[in-house]
């Protein structure tokens, strides 16, 4: 197996790497990958895996240097990995983060029709690879953050030499509409809960207008709101972050598949959800809301939730990824609640090999109390992670 570097996905043509890539994976595709690196948030360089003289990608790693930042919970390992930052982190960067950068993106890179061996064989020289870049660059960890079920399985048999720190996550949550439109979808709920959708999706429409339109125009106005919304949970993001983002979106995907519901009360932009189509999803990336103690009708339900279910209605999507984040109001609301994970692994020359995961950052006592509290919501797949 060899490993080469590319510092650009201009290198490799976009059909070679969507044989690879996750086809329902949006941000794995060419065209997110090239948003990104014109957007300036490009990777540090991507690692490909083939056979020597064969030009098939048999896997492939993304990987984007992480900055000292007060941490978005949702992106940055600092929150989830204060353990290994304490005990010697290099001017507070803990290491690069390995194939994703945000939540959403939870599968690797890796060619499925593998047989499970050479798959691992992949893997273990991608992951290889990735430590030497992180050392190369003085850094003291690798981290795979936002792991789903068949990614962290894939990577289990790398993880038989204890250098590696495991942690639960938040989790992912997904919505599989049933039927023909939002009548359908509310029919599938609890009693209780089909009577709140109503009365909350009933207080907003009385309230408030709705116009979706293409991302690019909106983005001026929505970026404030989402920065403020993330401020209160205590991410720090700027304007100009939060642009970017927003305008690799509009770039990857263009007018007719990145949108922005904007929220009117009494003709004032109060809220907004960013709705991002890929293929036969349709994502939900972000919310955003004025902050100004004028009375909300369930705003955030509808931009987040409601509203994006009658959009994929119309549009005949199956499915909506509500993301993650306030996963047990998501699950009240019909979405599957799935169990993400992150790994950690020294750098080749670098970390503690031996240092265990902080209690305080452990999220399995959580996701357990949590389970208990609503089996319903949790799958059996959680059993792995608990």
């Amino acid at each position: 197996m060899t490993v080469k570097r590319v510092a650009s996905l201009g290198d490799i043509s976009e059909q070679v790497w969507n044989d690879v890539a996750d086809p329902r994976d949006m941000f794995q595709s060419h065209a997110w990958l090239r948003a990104l690196e014109q957007s300036g948030d490009a990777p540090v360089t991507y690692l490909i895996a083939h056979r020597p003289g064969d030009p098939r990608v048999l896997g492939a790693l993304p990987l984007y240097d992480s900055l000292p930042s007060r941490g978005d919970y949702l992106s940055w390992p600092e929150l989830h990995f204060r353990d290994l930052l304490a005990a010697g982190s290099r001017g507070g960067r803990l290491g690069l983060l390995a194939g994703s950068c945000a939540g959403f993106s939870s599968r690797l890179i890796v060619d499925r029709t593998l047989p499970s061996p050479t798959r691992t064989s992949v893997l273990r020289a991608l992951r290889e690879a990735a430590g030497a870049v992180a050392a190369e660059r003085g850094l003291p960890y690798t981290f795979f953050l936002f792991l789903d079920a068949a990614a962290w399985r894939d990577l289990a048999p790398l993880t038989g030499d204890g250098d590696h720190h495991r942690l639960a996550s938040v989790a992912q949550t997904e919505l599989e509409l049933p039927g023909a439109g939002f009548e359908d979808y509310l029919a599938t709920l609890p009693r209780n809960t089909r009577t709140s959708a109503r009365r909350e999706a009933g207080v907003f429409a009385k309230d408030c207008s709705t116009e979706t339109v293409p991302l690019r125009e909106a983005i001026p106005a929505v970026a404030p709101m989402i920065v403020n919304v993330r401020a209160k949970h205590g991410m720090a993001y700027s304007v100009d972050v939060v642009t970017r983002r927003l305008s690799a979106y509009a770039s990857a995907l263009g007018d007719a598949a990145a949108t922005a519901l904007l929220c009117r009360v009494e003709g004032r932009v109060v809220g907004t959800g960013v709705m991002c189509r890929w293929h036969d999803r349709l994502y939900v990336t972000d919310f955003g809301r004025l902050d100004d103690g004028a009375p909300d009708p369930f705003v955030y339900f509808n931009a987040a939730i409601y509203e994006p279910i009658k959009h994929a209605y119309a549009a005949g999507l199956p499915r909506v990824v509500t993301g993650a984040g306030a996963e047990l109001g998501k699950a009240r609301r019909g979405s599957a609640v799935l169990p993400l994970v992150h790994l950690a692994w020294a750098a080749a020359d670098g970390g503690d090999r031996q240092l265990g995961a902080a209690q305080a950052e452990d999220r399995k006592t959580y996701w357990r109390k949590l389970r208990s509290t609503h089996p319903t919501y949790f799958p059996a797949v959680w059993d792995e992670l608990l």
